[in-house]
């Protein structure tokens, strides 16, 4: 199975996206392949591989450029040729708005930085075996406004409506948490927001890293999406 990864990360020490490719790599017979999107370096065609994972970025939801719009273009690419995506974070915000344009998505009423409770409304693949409920790490100003025609909400936190969307009929999907995240380099990030003034509001249980941290989230979500 080959995997790529497209890299979305705007900041030098999260290039590479190691910890999605951690997440892979625990997935038996899989090739990872990486490209970074800011840099304009995107496979000129989606064609050789078969599973497509859009990493998160601290890029706007709404920003233009000329590397994102050669995003959006590859991931409607991606999508014609009928494989396999799933979005996180950024990489969710881009998929809904490769397919329902700028309107689409947009700056949310709340952010949301910590262990957010994700409430699953609609059976999804993607979530087996992970319950009603579960609590995952998140970071985010933006979020999508709707879901794109021929996609369902599956599920949604209690400030974000639309945490996470699925392909009625095809393996595609958008997260907007991130399962990817480990405990230590969650609680790193946390550590960073609670001196960031503009985000410390937005804090959601960020002292309870410990109690609310699962290694089956991440471990599963990635693992369903691989198997399908």
């Amino acid at each position: 199975m080959k995997v790529l990864i497209v890299d979305n990360n705007m900041d030098p020490d999260s290039w590479g996206a190691a910890d999605l490719q951690k997440k892979v790599r625990d997935h038996s017979g899989v090739s990872i392949t990486v490209r970074r999107a800011p840099q304009g370096d995107l496979p000129k065609s989606p064609s050789p591989f078969d599973k497509i994972i859009l990493s998160g970025s601290r890029t706007a939801a709404n920003e233009e450029a000329e590397w994102i719009e050669k995003l959006l273009i590859f991931i409607r690419q991606s999508l014609d040729e009928k494989k396999h995506v799933l979005g996180v974070c950024f990489g969710h915000q881009a998929l809904v708005r490769a397919l329902g344009g700028l309107q689409s998505v947009r700056r949310a009423d709340q952010g949301e930085f910590g262990w957010s409770k994700i409430d699953v409304i609609q059976d999804s693949p993607l979530f087996q075996g992970l319950g009603k409920s579960f609590h995952s790490f998140s970071s985010h100003f933006d979020e999508a406004l709707n879901a794109p025609k021929g996609f369902k909400i599956i599920a949604q936190s209690r400030v974000c409506p639309i945490q996470a969307i699925g392909s009625i009929d095809a393996p595609v999907f958008g997260i907007q948490f991130h399962p990817e995240k480990d405990l230590e380099n969650a609680k790193r990030a946390l550590g960073r927001m609670k001196k960031h003034p503009q985000k410390k509001k937005f804090l959601v249980a960020p002292n309870e890293s410990d109690r609310l941290f699962d290694e089956k989230v991440g471990r599963l979500i990635f693992s369903n999406f691989l198997k399908l």
